[in-house]
């Protein structure tokens, strides 16, 4: 579950060090709002490890990184910062990759989406990571067995919904087929 702290506060990054270190709470920042998250079911676990497995080969052939629940950090004074599920990091960003956190958006970024974290990740971490120059987002909906594959990368933004029987691929790694059974299992 998620819960967004209202105040009239526009929440930093260097202000997630006064926060008390809870270790089944995430803290996350978008547009300046406070978005506090306890731990997600079993079952987001076990897609992250599917994620995992995989991507890892693929990515690591063409020189890239797959990191599960990295922070993505934009300074500290910025007002969005993130722990997405997935980041998949290409070689053309793998310089994001060199410190504590990422210091930037990667190519690709995945969400596993929660009970509480609906519109989190349909709509908040969609337009952040829209703006910030993420190349696709994928949203993983294992209770309504679909997953959405967003892509940034043209003009307009444009989303592709997959189901169960169905397969995805992403111009991002050529010769990657994913299974959505696979992902969903």
């Amino acid at each position: 579950m998620q819960t967004a702290v209202a105040s009239g506060y526009r929440w930093k990054s260097k202000d997630l060090d006064r926060l008390p270190d809870e270790p089944f709470l995430t803290y996350e920042i978008i547009d300046g709002e406070l978005i506090v998250s306890r731990q997600p079911h079993l079952r987001h676990g076990a897609i992250l490890a599917a994620v995992s497995q995989i991507f890892r080969p693929s990515v690591k052939t063409l020189g890239g990184l797959i990191i599960v629940e990295p922070g993505i950090v934009w300074g500290d004074e910025a007002e969005d910062n993130v722990v997405p599920d997935i980041a998949i990091v290409l070689p053309d960003r793998l310089h994001l990759a060199s410190g504590r956190t990422l210091s930037g958006t990667p190519d690709i970024v995945m969400e596993v989406v929660s009970e509480g974290s609906i519109e989190v990740d349909y709509i908040k971490k969609r337009d952040l990571y829209a703006r910030t120059g993420a190349q696709e987002y994928w949203i993983i909906d294992w209770r309504r067995q679909l997953i959405e594959v967003w892509s940034f990368s043209e003009p307009s933004a444009r989303a592709v919904s997959y189901t169960r029987g169905g397969s995805i691929e992403t111009p991002l790694i050529p010769g990657l087929v994913v299974s959505v059974d696979e992902l969903l299992s």
